[in-house]
């Protein structure tokens, strides 16, 4: 027969076991890591959540996720900063004070493999385009796996056959900070006169020839996914362009007083699709005008359209002479300069002032 001290350190250790034997899960809910079955206390540890619960992406010794803690319906909650990634394995780490630790492995979202992604446009956009072209431009609609340009993007002749030799291949690939738009250079030296890959190939593109800029479904986006289909861009080599673009050349449509018209610029030629986007400014009376750009008709016209109505006034559009046509030659000089040819233009300033009149 038990003695009542007895009777009481039997509860007591019955009731330790059920404290000890009380067990702790870790939960993937809609993006965070939840740990349930322990209350969390009213205030946080001294070296915070952190210190007993913790995210990590992959194996080894890696730090833990960056992200927010918070106590939401009683349970401790780890929101990381950025979403799970495709693929990626995570194990969540949680270390109850005085208690065991518990792991749990989770996997990320599945991959989604449906093609999403497409070629939205290739500039130039004409179909005809100087046999000393200089670059093209890929736009995407969504971000693309980078290393696999030169397996993708190929320059068929008139008979389907690629080009060898055309393109300045990179290993360290010209992409935009969101690798939506791709920059493809043709090989500088076969444009430039004089030069070795000039003398033996001939310029990248001939005139009178037609090609085709092949873009491959195969090729695969920032998802590991190939495109939705595949890209063909047509044109016919022209002539070489060894003239500067000029200003005073242009034709300039002024827009009226107390109206949101655009301002409008007329090319000779077609100019350089990404740089029209930056290198032409219009000032006013009290400053610099905020407005929205458009290139336009194959890229021979410039439009600005401000922010708020004209005021009647005396403008200027502010012309940077680093702003190229397509064979890359700039306002202030030409791409290639022939050692044989005399020099007839220089222009030294940075910018060069277009004045017009708002009425």
């Amino acid at each position: 027969m038990l003695k009542l001290g007895s009777i009481c350190a039997v509860a007591a250790l019955l009731l330790m076991g059920t404290a000890t034997a009380q067990t702790f899960s870790i939960q993937l809910e809609d993006g965070a890591f939840r740990v349930a079955g322990w209350k969390p206390p009213t205030n946080a540890p001294a070296k915070g959540w952190p210190s007993i619960f913790a995210v990590y992406a992959g194996d080894g010794d890696v730090p833990p996720l960056l992200g927010n803690y918070s106590v939401e319906g009683g349970s401790l909650v780890f929101h990381p900063r950025f979403p799970l990634a495709a693929g990626v394995k995570y194990r969540a780490v949680f270390q109850p004070p005085g208690g065991s630790v518990v792991r749990t492995d989770f996997a990320g979202p599945k991959k989604d493999s449906t093609p999403t992604v497409r070629v939205e446009r290739i500039y130039p956009s004409t179909d005809l385009l100087p046999s000393n072209q200089l670059k093209m431009y890929v736009y995407f609609s969504a971000p693309m796996s980078r290393g696999e340009v030169w397996d993708h993007l190929h320059l068929l002749d008139e008979a389907g056959k690629v080009v060898p030799s055309v393109f300045l291949e990179y290993t360290q690939e010209l992409w935009d900070r969101n690798n939506q738009r791709l920059t493809v250079l043709f090989d500088p030296g076969r444009i430039k006169r004089g030069v070795s890959s000039n003398l033996q190939l001939g310029p990248p593109i001939a005139e009178g020839k037609r090609y085709t800029l092949v873009i491959d479904r195969e090729w695969k986006d920032a998802r590991g996914v190939p495109l939705v289909a595949g890209f063909r861009k047509s044109f016919r080599g022209g002539p070489e362009d060894r003239t500067s673009p000029d200003p005073k050349k242009w034709t300039l449509t002024a827009p009226k007083a107390a109206t949101v018209l655009p301002l409008v610029i007329d090319f000779p030629d077609p100019m350089e699709h990404v740089l029209l986007q930056r290198m032409l400014e219009v000032t006013g009376p009290q400053g610099p005008v905020t407005g929205t750009v458009l290139a336009s008709r194959q890229e021979t016209q410039w439009r600005f359209t401000p922010s708020a109505p004209w005021k009647a006034g005396n403008y200027q559009l502010v012309v940077d002479t680093e702003l190229e046509d397509l064979a890359g030659n700039k306002v202030s000089h030409l791409f290639d300069i022939d050692v044989f040819d005399k020099v007839t233009k220089t222009i030294e300033a940075k910018t060069v002032p277009v004045p017009f009149s708002v009425r």
